[in-house]
Parts: structure tokens; sequence; C-alpha cells
């Protein structure tokens, strides 16, 4: 697989800088804001001893700070299940992969109506932005651009792709030197909307 990042990437010096920039002028508050000034928030309501206690108007929140945009269609899950598929992403015994596509694969035991991978990677990444990214559209247009994400990593079982895309995005997260996934998230962001001064 041929990686561009590090020194054979060229622009990566100058994305890193424009990102830098575009913090510093403000330009993605409003992202921030939206997708992570809650977050630990969130992390509360989805602690373990929680969770039997979360309303559907506090995970209807998490939805829409995922970037959720079927929010109607999300609100129909019965707050039962919501909670369970939540405490099997988050504290099952079973292996992430196989977690993620109970959660996320059409016909999952798991699976949310409305809800999708950037649902499932934005709920782990409140959990453990060290560790967990978010899956989304901008993710996967920066890993494209960069060359670290290839055809071949969209096949198989969407738990198996999930780690792949982690696997990218923690080497692409390396070489920008991002302190943790949610600054990776707004770095995604702002590569993808083209939010990056100069």
């Amino acid at each position: 697989m041929a990686s561009r990042t590090g020194g054979d990437w060229p622009e990566l010096a100058e994305l890193i800088e424009g990102y830098r920039r575009a913090l510093d002028q403000g330009l993605l508050e409003s992202y921030r804001k939206k997708r992570w000034s809650r977050h630990e928030e969130f992390f509360g309501w989805l602690a373990q001893e929680s969770l039997p206690d979360l309303s559907l108007d506090q995970a209807a929140a998490i939805f829409r700070a995922s970037g959720g945009s079927r929010s109607a269609e999300f609100k129909t899950n019965p707050i039962e299940e919501i909670r369970d598929t939540l405490d099997f992403l988050l504290y099952d015994e079973v292996k992430l992969e196989g977690r993620f596509d109970e959660c996320v694969a059409p016909g999952g035991g798991f699976k949310l109506a409305g809800a999708g991978k950037e649902f499932a990677s934005y709920v782990l990444c409140l959990q453990e932005p060290a560790l967990f990214a978010v899956w989304n559209t901008n993710a996967d247009r920066v890993l494209r651009r960069t060359g670290i994400l290839n055809a071949k990593m969209k096949t198989g079982p969407i738990g198996i792709q999930y780690l792949d895309v982690l696997d990218c995005l923690a080497r692409l997260r390396h070489s920008l030197g991002l302190p943790d996934n949610m600054a990776l998230d707004e770095f995604s962001y702002a590569v993808a909307r083209r939010r990056i001064p100069g």
C-alpha cells in the first residue's frame, strides 16, 4: 500500500500550517462547538452506570452532534434499543470489529434506524478520543487525498473496514502531530470543506 504521509506528502506541511491559521482565525469555531463542545457531558451520559438513565433527548443530542442528518428516523428507535446498542458498542467483550459490524451493517443485530458508521465511530471517539477516530465522508476524503486509503481497504465486513480506517487515521494523526482524534476530525473537516486558508 502506497503511503504519502510525512516527507513523502509535499502538501502536508502546508496543510498543517493552514489548519493552524484556520484555528487562529476562528474558522473552525462553529464546527468545534457543534461537534465537540459537549464531549465531557456526552461522555458522562455514555458511562456504563449512566446508560440505563439515558433519555431519548440525550441520545438525539449525541446523534445530532455526530453529524447525523436523519434525526426523525433516529427518534423512532425505542430508547431501550438505543441504550442496548450503545452498551453493546461501548462495553461488550466482543472484538471491536464485531461490535462495529453489528451496530452499522444493514441487518446487524444492534443497527439503529437512521444511524450509521458516523454515529457509531463518533460515540467510540467520545469514549476514547486517543484511540478511536470518527469515520465519515470528511475522513474518507482526507485519506483518499493523501493516498493512505486505497480501494482494496474498502471491501469486506464494515467492522474490518473500520479497523483499516483507524490504522490509516492513526498514521495520519501521528504525521500531523495532533493530540487526539477530535482534533483530527476538525482537520479532516477543514481539508474536506476547504476551510484551510491560503
